[in-house]
């Protein structure tokens, strides 16, 4: 276990270099740039002016080193200052990381309280009237987009109702409140986000965990504790579940990245002050150091998950032995 562990460590290093190889080199394909961006929003900037700027941000330097002055400032955690308005890059992540992380984070725990049950029950009475109807939920929550969703959700409890908000994380007159009733303010503004990312995102996990469930109960071992007389809970609540929530391990891992990146569709309908905001206004703007920061962060991310799903493997089930 040990020696995998290793293994696997040593094998980020190269991927995360991989990675980053493509991103970039990507990102000056791009059609555009962030000089043409500043010249565009300012007319008086003349070929002159923009030579100068792009030699002191050092972009007028052979792709290559480039690269290699990017890669060495990555490696010292050192993201460059933004483009755009010239602030720090790990400053401007850090002000719309704290939005980020209770939005998701709180979408991906109703993720997980609504899809799983809902999964579960829909294997055991397969076939039924529950199960038909999880069904269609399901295939609706796969074919409408996301947007429309969320652009509905404005418009009946924002708009018409008039129940909650529909832009921001507080209100106008938020900061000489009480903390009972920034608390509150908060609530409401986290609502819609959350119940539109949360349900929208549960439709493939809760056909995972049917799918999983599925094969489970049809195992001799669940045949076996069925004929030792055991509760039809026991059988079905501890020993199936437990063995059905293993494949999903690999969806859990996978969904960090979405801490970080996830909700960019969201985040930017209901001007939610978090990464994927920043991040899509970063691309609109040219914003290259910002862009390759998030990038980045996303992909280690991403290749972190992986390996934190294949240790959750390991741990919940004591078949799996890595060689």
């Amino acid at each position: 276990m040990t020696s995998y562990l290793v293994r696997r460590l040593l094998h980020l290093v190269p991927t995360l270099l991989g990675i980053s190889l493509i991103s970039f080199f990507l990102m000056q394909l791009a059609p555009g740039g962030p000089i043409d961006q500043m010249a565009d929003l300012n007319p008086h900037v003349t070929p002159e002016v923009k030579a100068r700027i792009q030699k002191d941000l050092g972009l007028d330097q052979p792709i290559l080193i480039q690269y290699g002055r990017w890669l060495r400032r990555m490696a010292l955690l050192d993201f460059g200052v933004s483009l755009k308005d010239n602030r720090p890059v790990s400053r401007k992540i850090a002000e719309r990381l704290p939005a980020t992380l209770l939005l998701n984070i709180l979408s991906i725990g109703l993720m997980i309280l609504v899809a799983i049950p809902i999964g579960f029950f829909a294997a055991i009475k397969q076939n039924s009237l529950f199960d038909r109807l999880m069904t269609v939920f399901v295939f609706l929550g796969f074919s409408v987009p996301t947007y429309a969703v969320a652009l509905l959700a404005m418009i009946v409890f924002g708009l018409k109702l008039g129940w909650l908000p529909i832009s921001g994380l507080s209100s106008m007159n938020w900061a000489p409140a009480p903390w009972w009733t920034k608390t509150w303010d908060l609530a409401k503004h986290l609502l819609l986000p959350t119940l539109v990312l949360g349900l929208t995102s549960l439709a493939g996990l809760s056909r995972y965990m049917r799918s999983s469930m599925l094969e489970v109960i049809h195992q001799d071992f669940i045949r076996a504790a069925e004929a030792k007389g055991l509760t039809y809970w026991r059988v079905y609540g501890v020993h199936a579940l437990r063995n059905a929530l293993i494949p999903l391990v690999t969806l859990f891992g996978l969904m960090l990245p979405d801490v970080i990146g996830g909700g960019v569709i969201i985040e930017t309908i209901f001007a939610y002050p978090g990464m994927g905001r920043l991040g899509y206004e970063a691309i609109m703007t040219r914003d290259y150091n910002l862009v390759m920061a998030i990038t980045v962060i996303s992909a280690a991310l991403t290749v972190l998950g992986n390996f934190t799903a294949d240790l959750l493997y390991a741990y919940v089930d004591p078949r799996i032995r890595y060689r």
